[in-house]
C-alpha cells in the first residue's frame, strides 16, 4: 500500500499560518514579478479565481472582495515544507518526496500501519497538521496511481474529511465511476480528448480497457496508469536522484538594456547554480547562457540569444563557472534590445566523485583541492550567516546583501532590476529578525 499526502493550497496556507487574520479570508500567491495567481485559498476558489490569470486583469475584483495578495516567498514554502517532510519521515521509513507539497509514503514494511490504515492515515493527517500548522490531505491506495486518486477524492468531497483509504474493492470501485478520466495522475489534455474520442470519460471505463487497446492507442506510459488502477504496481518509491540538468533563471521587474546589468544578473544565475551543484555533490561540464527579450510586446519583436561553453574539465567553482558565463555572454549578447529575462542551464552533470578528466589536459590537482576547499568556506560562511539575526536584520533582500559573493554578480543596491515582489510577506521562520513577536 502507498500513502499520497498532500498539502491543501500550500502557500496559501503558509501565508495564512502566520496571519490569524486571515484565517477566513480568501487569499492569493502571485508568480514572480507579481504576475499571475499560482495558489489560491479554498475561500478564493469559491470566489471564482481562476489559476494563471494576470494579477492586472483582476487587481479590483481582488480588492472588491479583500482578498489578501502575496508575493512568492519561497524562502518560506521551502522550510514549511521540510518540516512537513521531516514529520513524515518520523511516521514512515520510506518517503519519495515527490514535489514541495507532495510525498508517497510505501507501507509495505511498515506492519503498524497497515493493521489499521485509517487509523493510520488520521494519525498522518493530525501528526503533520499539530507540528507544522500546515492542513492536508491523505490518500491511501495499492499503488501509487491509486493512492493519487485516493487523494484526489479526499481533498474534493467533503464527507471523506481529508482522508480516504482505498483498501476495499467496491470503494475503488465506486469512486472510479463517478470520477472524470482527466483526473488520474498523468493523463494530459491531450490524453484525454482521445479518449473521449473513444467513449471513455471516466477512471472506471478507463480501468476496464483492455491492455491491447490501451497500446494501440496510446503508450507505455498509458498502459502503466492502466496497469495501476486495476492494482498492479508498476511504479516504485524512487529514491531521490541528482539533477542532470540545474536551471537558474527569472524574469526581470523592468527591462535591461545595457551589457553591465545583463552580464550582472547572469553572473548572479551562475552563482546560484553553481551552489545547487556543489549541494549534490556534482560537477558540471557545459554551462548555457540565454537572454531573451518579452514575448509578449506587440510593439517589439521578440529575440534570444544563447550560447554556451564548454569546460576542460568538469568544475563546480564559481570562479571558473563566471568566467566561462562571461566569454560567452560577450560573444552572444546584442545591443539595442531590451531584455526581459537571462538565466543559466549546466549541463553533462556528473558525480564530483566520479569524474573523467580531459585525455589530453589534465588537471592541476593542488589547484583542485584549493579550490574544492575554497567553494567549501564560501558555502559554509553563506550557510552560517544566514542564521546570524544581524545579517539578517541588515540583509537586503535583493542581490547579494548580507552575503559573501562574487563581485562580478554586482551589489545590492545598484540591482533595480530585481524581481518585483511588493507584496512579500516577512520570512517568519528563516530570519531571525522576522519572527513573530507576541504581546
Amino acid at each position: 500500500m502507498y500513502a499520497l499526502i498532500d498539502c491543501n493550497s500550500f502557500y496559501a496556507s503558509c501565508e495564512k499560518l502566520f496571519r490569524p487574520d486571515l484565517k477566513r479570508r480568501p487569499v492569493v500567491v502571485l508568480s514572480n514579478n507579481d504576475g499571475c495567481v499560482v495558489a489560491r485559498s479554498a475561500e478564493a476558489k469559491a470566489l471564482g479565481i481562476k489559476m494563471g490569470i494576470p494579477y492586472f486583469q483582476i487587481k479590483d475584483f481582488l480588492q472588491q472582495h479583500r482578498v489578501a495578495v502575496f508575493s512568492s516567498n519561497y524562502a518560506l514554502y521551502a522550510d514549511m515544507s521540510a518540516r512537513v517532510m521531516n514529520t513524515l519521515e518520523q511516521l514512515c521509513p520510506d518517503v519519495e518526496v515527490y514535489s514541495i507539497d507532495e510525498a508517497f509514503l510505501y507501507l509495505g514494511r511498515y506492519p503498524a500501519a497497515l493493521n489499521d490504515l485509517t487509523a493510520y492515515a488520521k494519525l498522518i493527517k493530525t501528526t503533520v497538521e499539530r507540528h507544522t500548522g500546515i492542513p492536508v490531505g491523505v490518500g491511501v491506495g495499492k499503488t501509487k496511481t491509486l493512492a493519487k486518486l485516493a487523494n484526489y477524492a479526499a481533498k474534493t468531497h467533503p464527507a471523506t474529511q481529508g482522508i480516504c483509504v482505498l483498501d476495499k474493492a467496491s470503494w475503488t470501485e465506486r469512486l472510479m465511476t463517478i470520477t472524470p478520466v482527466e483526473e488520474v495522475w498523468g493523463i494530459g489534455r491531450q490524453h484525454t480528448k482521445k479518449l473521449h474520442s473513444l467513449g471513455i470519460t471516466t477512471v472506471a471505463q478507463f480501468a476496464a480497457m483492455s491492455h491491447s487497446l490501451v497500446r494501440q492507442h496510446f503508450n507505455v506510459v498509458m498502459e502503466r496508469t492502466n496497469l495501476e488502477l486495476n492494482g498492479v504496481m508498476c511504479l516504485g518509491l524512487e529514491a531521490a536522484m541528482a539533477k542532470q540538468e540545474i536551471v537558474s533563471s527569472r524574469s526581470f521587474s523592468k527591462k535591461i538594456t545595457e551589457f553591465d546589468d545583463l552580464s550582472q544578473a547572469v553572473m548572479g544565475h551562475v552563482s546560484k547554480a553553481a551552489v545547487k551543484l556543489r549541494k549534490q555533490q556534482s560537477v558540471c561540464k557545459i554551462l548555457v547562457v540565454f537572454a531573451k527579450t518579452s514575448a509578449f510586446n506587440p510593439n517589439e519583436p521578440y529575440q534570444s540569444i544563447r550560447g554556451q561553453y564548454q569546460f576542460i574539465n568538469a568544475t563546480c567553482d564559481t570562479r571558473v563557472m563566471i568566467a566561462g558565463a562571461r566569454q560567452v555572454l560577450e560573444r552572444i549578447y546584442k545591443p539595442n534590445l531590451k531584455y526581459a529575462k537571462a538565466g543559466v542551464m549546466l549541463c553533462a552533470i556528473q558525480d564530483q566523485a566520479t569524474i573523467v578528466d580531459d585525455l589530453f589536459e589534465k588537471p592541476d590537482l593542488l589547484k583542485q583541492q584549493q579550490s574544492q576547499k575554497l567553494m567549501a568556506v564560501m558555502d559554509a560562511i553563506n550557510q552560517q550567516m544566514a542564521y546570524q539575526s544581524k545579517a539578517q536584520a541588515k540583509g537586503s533582500s535583493k542581490g547579494n546583501g548580507g552575503r559573501l559573493f562574487i563581485a562580478s554578480t554586482g551589489i545590492a543596491k545598484q540591482q533595480d532590476w530585481q524581481m518585483n515582489r511588493a507584496f512579500l510577506s516577512p520570512s517568519y521562520t528563516t530570519k531571525l529578525s522576522d519572527l513573530l513577536t507576541v504581546h
